[in-house]
């Protein structure tokens, strides 16, 4: 297996400003290095796709969501401060002193995500966990009117927290859920480039999957894959605390976990088992009951159903400003998805 990741998008991507329904900065980051070495285009939803051999068979859907979790400005007081509702699944525990990146009229508008310090709080605010509504940014706004000429209600933010690398090969950042996933398919495109397919293989960038894969849905009508490989993240269990009965054997370092499931067509998954061993990459089975929560549970029922795959990465601290992979993991996972595109009939 050789392949080189190209690092450089991949921090550009996971800098870019996308919350879901909002994901056009990032898609733009995505587009802009497909075109190097594949057709793009823009759906009316606001996916993103990158073409292979258009017109060669089969027709290979692969999948990863590029929009992150986010906050929407829903208030602003008298004061200048402004309140939030979420984009997306938020533990509020996290968001507390974190630093926010607010899409303004004009630019980005820095802020804090602050609430009372621990010293005014009373005894029974301690133990409580605290809510969303409780919470507040301070964008360094003296007043109403000041804020208001920067933002708007309405205004989108993310977390301010850029990728940094960690020992070995762990890499945390914001976004890593799922920009990770755009990365890659559409490496695994860029490897295809090379390695050479008689299929028409799509790198699909789909939006708003942290409300409800709505993005997926769109993709796979359109296109009408005769295969698809949704890319996602999955929870590391090897975190302290985690329960192995709940999430999993997956964990990172290991190599992919591949989906088994109801939704996952079973032909698919014994071929990516098959090269899996074939070209020594590790992996992890990763059972799901009725649905697994990713895109895929929406692509595999599409028209008349699609033979659809699903393939994650292990993640840490899912949600959070500080998500963590193994670039082992991500590598394999490439290399994966190129060599079923290659060998797809």
């Amino acid at each position: 297996m050789t392949y080189e990741p190209d690092l450089d998008f991949l921090e550009k991507l996971l800098l870019a400003t996308g919350p879901t329904g909002f994901e056009e900065e990032a898609v733009e980051v995505f587009l802009e290095r497909a075109k190097a070495f594949a057709e793009v285009e823009v759906d009316q939803k606001g996916n993103a796709y990158a073409h292979l051999n258009p017109g060669g068979s089969p027709r290979i859907l692969l999948l990863g969501h590029i929009d992150e979790i986010g906050v929407i400005v829903s208030h602003i007081d008298e004061q200048g401060f402004l309140f939030l509702k979420p984009l997306g699944g938020w533990d509020p525990q996290v968001l507390v002193g974190q630093r926010l990146r607010v899409l303004g009229k004009r630019g980005p508008v820095l802020g804090v995500v602050g609430r009372k310090a621990i010293h005014v709080l009373k005894p029974e605010e301690r133990e409580k966990a605290v809510k969303l509504e409780n919470l507040f940014v301070d964008i360094g706004a003296q007043s109403k009117e000041e804020a208001l000429a920067h933002l708007e209600v309405g205004a989108v933010g993310v977390l301010d927290q850029p990728p940094l690398w960690l020992l070995g090969e762990r890499l945390v950042s914001k976004a890593v859920d799922n920009r990770i996933g755009a990365f890659v398919v559409l490496e695994a495109l860029r490897l295809l480039k090379d390695l050479g397919t008689q299929a028409h293989v799509v790198a699909g960038a789909s939006v708003q999957e942290e409300i409800g894969a709505y993005g997926a849905r769109t993709a796979a009508h359109r296109l009408n894959p005769d295969y698809a490989l949704v890319v996602d993240v999955t929870h590391d269990a090897s975190t302290p605390g985690m329960e192995k009965k709940e999430v999993g054997e997956v964990a990172l370092g290991q190599g992919v976990a591949l989906g088994v499931g109801p939704f996952v067509d079973k032909q698919v998954l014994r071929t990516l088992r098959a090269l899996a061993e074939q070209e020594g990459i590790p992996y992890t089975l990763h059972a799901h009951g009725r649905f697994s929560g990713t895109d895929a549970d929406e692509v595999a029922w599409v028209r008349e159903g699609v033979r659809t795959g699903l393939v994650s990465i292990p993640n840490r601290y899912m949600h959070s400003p500080s998500e963590m992979v193994d670039m082992r993991d991500v590598r394999a996972a490439v290399w994966l998805l190129a060599r079923f595109a290659q060998e797809a009939r």
